[in-house]
Order: structure tokens, then C-alpha cells, then sequence
């Protein structure tokens, strides 16, 4: 990591929640998160309460990795000396404010290479009055995720993460990446979706034919959709181009708190 980057350990990101990052399981287009939001690097993993119940993601994902570029964090960054595509940005945690602020609290681990997140993604509340720019229930009550930027400098000035970028994705054919639980195994939830973002939207892993397993996993491109939770999506091959992030949700739904703890490792991008 150079020099610039090192200064920013310990410090804050700026990231950005690009498009639509609800999950529209209810049928809705959700397009709250948007703006930006300061995530905490080198997060510590004390604190919160484990709950119990929710369902458990299967296991199943492939044996190993597929080779790829590994874009491995440190600290919370991907440094663009650390790959050959010359990508870089923070690796994250940010959520809707309910379930960001619990009971009990999101709580991060971005020390070293880790990426975890615990807490609870809070039921939808079909009564709710949406706040731009949420459309509707699902865009408030959205969940919580794992984003990594794939175009963002840093400031030399704040020695922060500046803005995400579009990022130039032609040579990539998707992602691998490796799920596991982080301190209670049992609580990573079947509702978890892997998504690619760019300035129009999201494109995610539909869940009843490509879901999101424990253990390793692949997507293309072409896996991934626009409203991935219905039928008849656009496929993300077109948004290659303009890449902003890519992020792996907690997808709520109005029957109740989902609980959570996962991590995600070994991300690579198949070229």
C-alpha cells in the first residue's frame, strides 16, 4: 500500500450508494441508500447481541475459487498496486437507518483482510411514509450490505476516499467470491444477494435459479438482472462499461427482522 494510502487507516471513506439498493422482494422498486455515507474503517466486532432464528443460507457453493485477479481489502481499501485491472476503493458496510441502528447496532470488521458485518435487517413496515429517495417501503426498509467501490481515489488533501467513479468493467466476465459465517455460523441468512451497480441501477442474483451459497461462489454478468426478485430482467452485460460498485445484501422482506452474520472473502474478478 503506498504511502497516501496508509494515511487513510483508521480514518473514515466516503463511499456512495449508487441506484437502487432496496430489495423490491414485496414487488416495489426501492432506491433508498443513495448519497453518500461515511463508513468506519478497521471496525471492531465487539458489541451488539446475537439473535436467534431466521433462515440459514445453504450450503453448496463451489469447491474453489476459479482463478481470477484477487482484489483483496487491507484495512478496508483495495489499493490499485494490489491488482493488475487497476481497481480501487473502500470495502464497506452501510444500511437503511433502522437497521443500522438495531437493536441491536450493525456492527463491522474491516481490520486487516476482513469483511463482516452482524446485526439485524429490520421488517418492512408496510405503513410507512417513504422519504425520498425511497419510493416505497421496501426502498426504507431495505437491509444492509457489504459494498467495495471499484473507481475511487483518494484525496490528498483529507487523505479520505473521494468520490466513487464509474468503472470500466469490458474486460471483466463477472466475480467470484467466498462467503462464510463470522462468529455465529448459523446466521447467514438465505436472503443474501450479490449485485453489481451502476449509475442506472442494480443488477443481482436471482434468487430461486442463482442463488447466493455458502462457501464459494461465481457470477457472470450474464447471472445477474435488473428487479432479479421477478421475472423478465435486463441482464448486466450492458452496464460492464460504467461499473460503480458491487455489494452483497441482507434483503428484508414485511414478515420480519432478518439476523445476520457473514463475512466475505476472496473476491475475485474473472477475466
Amino acid at each position: 500500500m503506498n504511502s497516501a494510502l496508509s494515511l487513510v487507516l483508521g480514518l473514515s471513506v466516503l463511499a456512495t450508494a449508487v441506484g437502487s439498493v432496496g430489495c423490491g422482494g414485496g414487488g416495489g422498486d426501492a432506491t433508498g441508500g443513495t448519497g453518500p455515507v461515511a463508513v468506519g474503517m478497521g471496525g471492531s466486532t465487539t458489541g451488539g447481541t446475537s439473535s436467534t432464528g431466521g433462515s440459514v443460507l445453504p450450503t453448496g457453493g463451489m469447491a474453489e475459487l476459479p482463478p481470477g485477479v484477487p482484489l483483496d481489502p487491507m484495512m478496508g481499501w483495495v489499493d490499485v498496486m494490489s491488482n493488475t485491472l487497476g481497481i480501487q476503493g473502500a470495502m464497506f458496510s452501510y444500511a437503511d437507518d433502522t437497521s443500522k441502528a438495531g437493536p441491536p447496532a450493525l456492527v463491522e470488521d474491516f481490520t486487516g483482510m476482513n469483511a463482516c458485518i452482524k446485526g439485524t435487517a429490520a421488517k418492512v413496515d408496510l405503513k410507512c411514509t417513504p422519504v425520498a429517495p425511497a419510493t416505497d417501503c421496501y426502498g426504507t426498509f431495505w437491509g444492509a450490505a457489504i459494498g467495495l467501490n471499484l473507481n475511487q481515489a483518494t484525496d490528498p488533501m483529507t487523505m479520505m476516499g473521494g468520490m466513487p467513479m464509474p468503472y470500466d468493467a469490458s474486460a471483466i466476465k463477472g466475480f467470484a467470491f467466498e462467503i462464510t459465517g463470522g462468529a455465529d455460523a448459523t446466521m447467514v441468512p438465505t436472503s443474501l444477494r450479490f449485485k453489481v451497480e451502476d449509475a442506472s441501477g442494480e443488477y443481482c442474483t436471482p434468487p430461486t435459479t442463482k442463488p447466493v451459497k455458502l462457501g464459494v461462489n461465481s457470477f457472470m454478468f450474464s447471472d445477474l438482472v435488473t428487479k432479479c426478485w421477478t421475472t423478465g430482467g435486463v441482464s448486466a452485460e450492458g452496464a460492464k462499461t460504467g461499473l460503480i460498485k458491487i455489494a452483497w445484501q441482507v434483503v428484508t422482506n414485511a414478515t420480519g427482522p432478518i439476523p445476520f452474520d457473514y463475512c466475505v472473502k476472496n473476491v475475485r474478478a474473472l477475466q
